[in-house]
């Protein structure tokens, strides 16, 4: 069975991903990047996708997410 992810990329104003390299402030070091403007979400399993303008915020939905895919245990027996 395959693992189920949810990845958190940087993504443009316009929606586009980001992959230029950005300050500490998170201001564009290369020509031609607009910035970062938010962290998007999306589940490999599912439809599920959520939208920060923070990561840290992001992180802890997505993981939030990713244990509502966790099956539950069978519940205990008890033998007599």
């Amino acid at each position: 069975m395959a693992s189920i992810t949810a990845t958190i990329k940087p993504v443009h104003a316009d929606g586009t991903v980001c992959t230029h390299k950005v300050t500490t402030t998170g201001k564009p070091k290369e020509a031609g990047c607009t910035g970062r403007d938010a962290y998007v979400a999306t589940c490999s399993a599912c439809t599920w996708t959520d939208k920060s303008g923070t990561r840290a915020a992001l992180e802890y939905v997505r993981d939030t997410h990713l244990r509502s895919h966790l099956t539950t245990p069978a519940p205990a027996t008890v033998s007599a």
